[in-house]
């Protein structure tokens, strides 16, 4: 599932998860999966799933380590997937629907601002999570939003001081 999800938006063949890992190295991406046990015991399930791609453009420069890869993980809580790690930045953010990730200085009032500007704009946020790496360093902010805010709400929430980027998801 994870290689079908990284290789169907950028193929314009049909992937499903029995074709992922051919397509894949029909366009010359190596997949490599390494299974590692905390305890030894094969029986315990897996808690979360990590994916490193390397050599990646991103939407979200934040997510870039210095050599140029990009790390995410997820798990499955009560049946839903959850995003908890973008880089460095820790968060639980649940992956459905509509998602904007901003990355930003960690300091008051962001949440407020972009909040203000999405109501302003009649968006309706149905959850928020926010993780950092220490306060007043490196934050990152997930809002599920019913609907895509319109280009200008984006463009406001760009302009946001302390915002230094952010990426609208359609999940």
């Amino acid at each position: 599932m994870v290689t079908k999800g990284i290789i169907e938006p950028i193929s314009s063949a049909f992937v499903n998860i029995v074709n992922a890992d051919y397509v894949a190295k029909q366009r010359g991406l190596r997949i490599v999966e390494e299974r590692i046990f905390l305890d030894g015991s094969l029986e315990i399930p897996l808690d979360s799933i990590q994916v490193h791609l390397a050599n990646v453009e991103s939407k979200f420069a934040g997510a870039l380590s210095d050599a140029g890869g990009i790390r995410v993980e997820g798990k499955v809580r009560d049946g839903t997937p959850h995003l908890t790690l973008v880089g460095s930045l820790s968060v639980d953010v649940s992956l459905e629907g509509n998602l904007i990730l901003c990355r930003q200085v960690d300091q008051p009032g962001i949440i407020g601002k972009v909040g203000s500007i999405l109501g302003k704009m009649n968006v309706n946020v149905s959850f928020m999570s926010v993780g950092r790496t220490a306060p007043g360093k490196q934050a990152i902010m997930a809002i599920g939003v019913d609907e895509e805010p319109e280009k200008e709400a984006l463009k406001l929430i760009a302009d946001t001081p302390s915002v230094e980027e952010f990426v609208f998801l359609k999940l």
